[in-house]
Formats: C-alpha cells, sequence, structure tokens
C-alpha cells in the first residue's frame, strides 16, 4: 500500500467517525437566535434598544445543533409584549416554550434572560409653535421690519417619549443669521431642536419672510 492509499484511507475513516459521531446526542451549544419584538408603536416607544437575539443553552444531535446554528433562512422569535409600561423584562418560561416549538429535534436547557430588559413610556405627540426673534434681526442703520413675519410651517409637531419632550417648550424662536439687513428677507431657518434620537419632527427648517424699509429722514 503506498502513502497516498493511506493517506486515503485514514480520510475516509476519519470522515465516517466523524458523521457517526454527529448522529448521536448529547452534544450541548449556546447560540444566539433571532428574536423580533411586537408591540403597538403607536403608543408606546422603547428608550433603550429592544434585544434583537435571546441566547440560548441547546442540546442535541450534532446534526440538528450544526443546523441550528448555521441556518441561515431562521425565522425569528416572535414575542408579542402586551403591556409595554409594565413588563421590564420578557419571559425567559415564555421564550423557552417558543423555541422548543421552533427548534423541533433540540432540547432548550435555558435561556439567558441578563440581555432580555425591556425598557418602555408612552408615546406622546406635541405642537410647537415657530416664531422669530424679531428684537434679534440684525438691520442696517435706518431700516425696520416693514411687514409681518411669516413662517411656514407656524407650528411643528414632535414625537417621542414624555421624559424627552419635557425638555421642547412650548415656543421655539428662530434667530435670522443674517447681519446689517437692508433688503427684503426669504430664506429658510433650520429650527434649534434639542439633540434627541427618540425624538420625531415634521419639519427640520422653516421658510421665513418679510419686508425691511428705510425710515424716512
Amino acid at each position: 500500500m503506498n502513502f497516498k492509499t493511506l493517506i486515503l484511507c485514514f480520510l475516509a475513516a476519519a470522515i465516517f467517525w466523524l458523521l457517526n459521531a454527529l448522529n448521536k446526542s448529547g452534544y450541548t451549544s449556546k447560540m444566539n437566535y433571532p428574536l423580533e419584538i411586537i408591540y403597538n408603536d403607536s403608543l408606546y416607544i422603547p428608550i433603550t434598544p429592544l434585544p434583537k437575539t435571546v441566547k440560548v443553552s441547546l442540546s442535541s444531535t450534532g446534526w440538528n445543533l450544526i443546523r441550528d446554528n448555521f441556518s441561515l433562512n431562521a425565522s425569528p422569535l416572535i414575542y408579542v409584549v402586551e403591556n409595554p409600561l409594565k413588563e421590564k423584562q420578557l419571559s425567559s418560561s415564555a421564550l423557552q416554550e417558543s423555541l422548543s416549538a421552533q427548534l423541533k429535534g433540540s432540547k432548550i436547557n435555558y435561556v439567558d434572560s441578563d440581555t432580555l430588559l425591556l425598557n418602555f413610556e408612552r408615546k406622546y405627540r406635541k405642537k410647537v409653535k415657530l416664531k422669530v426673534d424679531s428684537l434679534g434681526v440684525d438691520l442696517e442703520k435706518n431700516f425696520v421690519i416693514a411687514s409681518l413675519i411669516n413662517i411656514t410651517p407656524a407650528e411643528v409637531i414632535v414625537e417621542g417619549p414624555a421624559s424627552e419632550l419635557k425638555e421642547y417648550p412650548d415656543t421655539f424662536f428662530l434667530k435670522v443669521p443674517a447681519k446689517n439687513l437692508a433688503v427684503n428677507f426669504d430664506e429658510k431657518i433650520t429650527i434649534p431642536f434639542p439633540k434627541k434620537s427618540l425624538v420625531k419632527n415634521n419639519a427640520e427648517s422653516a421658510a421665513v419672510s418679510f419686508e425691511v424699509a428705510e425710515l424716512l429722514k
């Protein structure tokens, strides 16, 4: 028997042993299984990121564990949060029951609940009026604002958790950036919203226009 044939024999034996071993049960593995959390997003908002996976310990045959760990088309586990203001953590027992039905052929040893915390607040909407700080407009000497100040939109709707909307006043005052203004003004001005990632608004800027005239001497 030459060396090449010997190597092929060892390789065939190793493959046979591996296939046989993978058919046996009693293997244990940990995995991150995809998770999708469903809640009423028209009424509530999570103020901390929701978990996207659940850590689980499985026992099964080698083949099943390979399938469960490397399946590219695994359907995410669906978890419905019925009362977001009261539920502070996902139920490990409910997750384990759902996983058992989804990962048939594998035993769920436990679900790691350390990363399954929830933190919701009620979602609110607030109308914020927009005005221009007319006294702060920098006009050329002997020039005055000679018309009504038009602002479009006149108000903005902001939406987010109650704790963060507290920093939004009922009225935002826009500052006209022009210096020594001696001509009519018609520009868009950025609304000075606080930087809050969980708060959304329906406008980032407002169109401001007004006429300027020189006082007669």
